[in-house]
């Protein structure tokens, strides 16, 4: 009885350490098997990334020429590389999705445990279309033989090497004024006193003179285009002037045109002896002065009569080096049936002429030599800040000088009277694009 007893608790003990064995060796196999996962997760495969993308189109960094710079920062993950062909053959740039071969610059900014930031510095982008860059997989490699996935980064960055191109209209509005539109095919950055429409793609100026030079207008990638202004309608305000260089005249010119142009044509050395101008329309009249250097042959303190009109002109400056004339001075007359203001006089240079002071005759061979006129020049607007006057002279054998404005006196040299003058009024937000455009032709004999 105590046998049987004693085998059965035997047996009994068996049974309850046989789980607990079992149990024990399942655990052992759950942990290894963790701990191989684990590791599994700690060996990822390298990856690429773009961290920033800049453009040096400042305020308009989403749009870029070849003259813009585009740089990113690109971050490698990887601990372990062991094959590293990140550079600038591998590296794919594509604009519109087509390969281009841009000046590329890659520099390594820093490695540190276990990333690596490198700068893409690119230029010279042509083509047109948007910028993107492909890192092929692979460039990247580590020791466990894993590498990079492909990345193909779009950078939202238009590449445009079009220039703008435009059309332009003027339409007339009340007050004998004109609104000129120009009309591009995108989108133009704005221009100084200029409207521009609600879509960035027409720019308008209302314009009160006839007028003609051009601006540049400019799209969001910096392309740049030439537009020529040509205001003919507006007749708000306008300046009429007359220049006698002993041909006759029949009628003023007005906006820019040349007064004295035949002289030019013919290569004659007639000078201008007589200047005759007034100002017409929604403007103070008294508004325009004017003086000049008169160069005559007798010389100092000496004082002709004008042919034409019978008034006082004389040697040096006119009415004085600080004073101005305008046509409520004592040298307005009618000319060709309008009230206007006479610089100079008509007889500098002719045969036998004297001045007032004492009998000094003009000899023929000095006359025939054209020696003698007005050799500088100034206007100004009195009293008026939107508007300047811009002015030009000839000078034979030597061409049209440097343009002036607003009260500048324009000259060679005293001893060296001009033949022909183009005179305008503009507002003075436009004043540089006129003197630029007529500055084109310093030096040269132009006559259009």
């Amino acid at each position: 009885m105590n046998k049987k007893f004693f085998i059965a608790f035997l047996f009994f003990i068996l049974l309850l350490i046989i789980p607990f064995f079992y149990q024990a060796t399942f655990s052992k196999y759950i942990f290894d098997y963790a701990f191989t996962s684990t590791k599994i997760l700690i060996d990822k495969k390298p990856k690429i990334e773009v961290l920033s993308v800049s453009n040096t189109n400042t305020g308009y960094e989403k749009y870029a020429n070849k003259t813009h710079e585009i740089t990113l920062q690109v971050k490698v993950t990887e601990k372990n590389i062991t094959i590293n062909h990140f550079n600038s053959d591998t590296i794919q740039i594509l604009i519109n999705n087509e390969i281009v071969y841009p000046s590329i610059k890659i520099d390594m900014l820093s490695n540190h445990d276990g990333e690596i930031i490198y700068n893409i510095l690119l230029s010279n982008l042509t083509g047109n279309g948007t910028l993107s860059l492909y890192f092929p997989e692979g460039i990247i490699q580590d020791t466990l033989h894993q590498k990079n996935d492909s990345l193909n980064f779009n950078t939202n960055i238009l590449i445009d090497n079009i220039a703008p191109s435009s059309s332009c209209e003027e339409l007339s509005v009340e007050n004998n004024k004109s609104k000129y539109i120009i009309t591009a095919n995108e989108c133009l950055r704005p221009i100084e006193n200029w409207d521009i429409s609600e879509g960035n793609t027409s720019l308008t100026k209302i314009f009160c003179s006839p007028v003609s030079y051009p601006i540049l207008i400019t799209d969001y990638a910096g392309n740049i285009s030439e537009v020529f202004i040509t205001i003919n309608k507006a007749k708000n305000i306008m300046l009429y002037y007359a220049n006698y260089n002993g041909y006759k005249i029949s009628q003023f010119n007005h906006s820019g045109e040349i007064s004295g142009k035949q002289a030019i044509i013919d290569g004659s050395n007639k000078k201008s002896e007589m200047i005759v101008t007034y100002l017409d329309g929604d403007i103070d009249t008294q508004a325009l002065q004017a003086r000049i250097f008169d160069y005559t042959y007798w010389g100092e303190n000496t004082t002709a009569i004008c042919n034409y009109s019978e008034l006082d002109y004389q040697y040096g400056y006119t009415p004085s080096a600080n004073s101005w004339y305008d046509i409520n001075s004592k040298n307005a007359i009618y000319f060709l049936g309008k009230l206007s203001f006479q610089l100079g006089g008509q007889g500098h240079n002719l045969v036998n002429n004297s001045c007032s002071n004492f009998m000094k005759p003009i000899p023929e061979e000095i006359a025939n030599q054209n020696l003698y006129g007005i050799s500088g020049i100034a206007f100004r607007l009195k009293n008026i800040d939107t508007y300047s006057i811009v002015y030009q002279i000839y000078v034979p054998e030597i061409g049209w000088l440097k343009a002036s404005s607003d009260g500048e006196e324009t000259t060679y040299s005293h001893d060296k009277p001009f033949s022909a003058i183009r005179i305008n009024i503009i507002p003075k937000s436009e004043k540089t694009y006129l003197i630029d455009y007529w500055n084109r032709a310093i030096y040269t004999n132009y006559m259009d």
